[in-house]
């Protein structure tokens, strides 16, 4: 373990291994995330030209995409409603969250309420808790059937976007069920192939890095027709493994729904599921928009509905509420550290010393220039000081931690290990080396 930045990383798993303080490092690294992040307000393609590309092609495909549904308007109904018939075998359906503003809830006070809940029901949770610079978010489209679960994926540090419920009140008595169901369709493109779409689910109440993941596919579409209809995805239960990060968890229980869910989520990524730390051939990063019509459970019975119901989520302020003390003091210390837009501002430098070739010099002179553009010299001299403060004040830390502590844990544990396999004589599992 060569860098003090994994040593915190392990410092926030160990405290989510104990009940009290479940699930601390993603709940640390989530908190500073936006609920809603949209990504035409990328902070990224303010400072490097270049990476607007992905931002443009998605506020074109949105303007042209709100063009096709009006020139469609007359016969829109009868084409949202379609299903691939590959998919429409007889089902017991029960749906949990519901984006189709045409199938109206009569408990609540308006056709769009249930749209509405259900969406605000699900948050962020991409790549950038893990030092990456994807963003994502479920967002409701107003007037249609459907809800967009769109973002950037970039490979940069990190190479996933996803979102998820927030944490279920009661768990969801799924007994009866066979599998999880999604209604959707990829709108942003025709290469669905080339990512790894996951859906993933809790059986307990934890926040932690380890759930029951599976992958699933989405078909290519042949023609415009195929266009407008849904895909029907259907995950068996038998097909979620135990995972932590991409990774299978060997000797993990199956999946056992019994005691209900606690969870749902969704995850695109450049990770295939396996023992190994696997990449997908070929991922295509970049913009994409996949659309949700109805997420639920489904039994193979004879075809009936068991009609729309939304659990109930704790809120976000909740969710704060419950974190614990420790939590709450680094809580801090990591947004300094381990922020979306230090993540960012890295990942340009990078972009324009090493693809662009500037020195370390021209490209902190380069970001000046832009932000005196848009807020003139003095502020953006001023903003230029504080970055550089706060970098360095993240060396001298970092340094510090490895000085006092990164190098005496290395110590200690290669002392007691030495003592173990060569006085004791015991076996020594060797583990993996962390760079």
């Amino acid at each position: 373990m060569k860098n003090p930045k994994c040593l915190l990383w392990c410092i926030m798993c160990c405290l989510s291994c104990s009940d009290r303080y479940a699930n601390a490092f993603t709940t640390i690294a989530t908190s500073f995330l936006p609920r809603s992040f949209s990504v035409a307000t990328t902070t990224t393609t303010k400072f490097v030209p270049g990476v607007m590309k992905d931002v443009t092609m998605a506020k074109k495909f949105r303007e042209n995409q709100g063009k096709n549904m009006q020139r469609h308007a007359t016969n829109s109904f009868v084409s949202e409603r379609e299903v691939s018939s590959a998919d429409s075998t007889d089902l017991t359906l029960t749906t949990v969250f519901d984006f189709d503003t045409t199938t109206m809830d009569t408990s609540l006070d308006n056709e769009t309420a249930t749209k509405k809940i259900a969406v605000e029901s699900f948050e962020r949770i991409d790549d950038a808790i893990m030092g990456g610079i994807s963003t994502s978010s479920l967002r409701d489209v107003p007037g249609e059937t459907y809800a967009s679960w769109s973002g950037v994926c970039r490979t940069d540090g990190g190479g996933f976007c996803g979102t998820r419920t927030l944490p279920f009140r009661e768990p969801l008595d799924v007994c009866g069920s066979d599998g999880l169901l999604v209604d959707c369709r990829l709108a942003s493109d025709n290469e669905p192939e080339r990512r790894v779409w996951k859906v993933t689910m809790r059986t307990d109440t934890s926040r932690g890095e380890m759930v029951y993941q599976a992958a699933f596919p989405l078909p290519k579409r042949q023609d415009e027709v195929e266009d407008k209809k849904w895909t029907r995805v259907k995950v068996p239960f038998s097909d979620f493994k135990l995972v932590r990060g991409p990774r299978v968890v060997v000797g993990a229980p199956a999946l056992n729904a019994t005691g209900g869910i606690y969870q749902i989520g969704f995850s695109l990524s450049k990770f295939v599921i396996g023992v190994n730390t696997t990449e997908l051939e070929g991922f295509r990063p970049g913009y994409f928009d996949l659309q949700l019509r109805q997420v639920g459970f489904y039994a193979d019975k004879a075809a009936t509905s068991l009609g729309v119901s939304i659990p109930d989520t704790l809120s976000k302020q909740e969710v704060e509420k419950k974190r614990p003390i420790l939590l709450k003091v680094l809580l801090p210390l990591v947004k300094l550290f381990f922020s979306e837009k230090v993540q960012r501002r890295k990942s340009a430098m990078r972009i324009l010393t090493q693809k662009r070739g500037l020195s370390r010099a021209g490209a902190i002179r380069y970001g000046i220039r832009c932000r005196a553009k848009a807020h003139g010299l003095l502020a953006s001299l001023f903003k230029t000081a504080s970055i550089f403060a706060t970098d360095s004040f993240r060396t001298v830390f970092f340094t510090i931690i490895r000085l006092c502590l990164l190098y005496p844990i290395r110590v200690i544990s290669g002392t007691i290990r030495f003592v173990k396999k060569k006085v004791l004589g015991m076996d020594v599992k060797e583990l993996p080396k962390m760079e």
